[in-house]
């Protein structure tokens, strides 16, 4: 009995040592392939062609606020109790509507299909959770509805409770929104 328990140990003890070899001849390639100008790293758009569609859109609402997409939850929130870690903050958020001295009025989600995955509902849940709790208003735009142009300023100058002298700014019909310069 005494020698599979020895057996065992050995075992461990060498497989332990093959995982930690194996894991720096890992890390070790990896820095070599940077070292060496291996590409390792591609760049990425920084928005989707969807996002950029709906952008777009809200770029309407300029010059009277300013749109900010993929916000961190992280540079518009403070956590405050004492707590050691910050990791739920680290998600972001596709749009910020801010006044023109970056005072944040409202925080937007465009949902596509992936939203519809379990891990990206409780993702969707958390930021609804943190944003709640932060007092700052966020509203969900769904990329299966066409999301016109009209309907999506409407609704977040309705979600931003801009008065009405604001509101008057904007002249709103079928085709169109515009700014009416005063």
């Amino acid at each position: 009995m005494i020698k599979y328990i020895i057996l065992f140990f050995i075992i461990g003890l060498i497989g332990g040592k093959i995982n930690q070899i194996l894991f720096e001849r890992n890390k070790l390639n990896t820095s070599k392939k940077i070292e060496n100008n291996e590409k390792i790293y591609t760049k990425k758009d920084y928005l989707t062609p969807t996002e950029k569609n709906f952008y777009k859109k809200l770029k309407k609402l300029e010059p009277q606020y300013k749109i900010i997409p993929q916000i961190n939850l992280s540079t518009i929130v403070n956590k405050i109790n004492n707590t050691k870690y910050h990791t739920e903050l680290y998600r972001n958020i596709d749009y910020g509507i801010f006044t023109n001295d970056f005072q944040l009025l409202l925080l937007i989600e465009l949902n596509d299909q992936t939203h519809q995955q379990p891990k990206r509902k409780r993702r969707d849940i958390k930021v609804q959770e943190i944003c709640k709790n932060a007092d700052i208003p966020i509203i969900t735009f769904y990329t299966n509805y066409p999301n016109e142009e009209n309907y999506v300023i409407s609704r977040i100058l309705k979600e931003i409770n801009i008065n009405t002298k604001q509101l008057s700014k904007y002249d709103t019909n079928e085709n169109d929104i515009s700014v009416t310069r005063s």
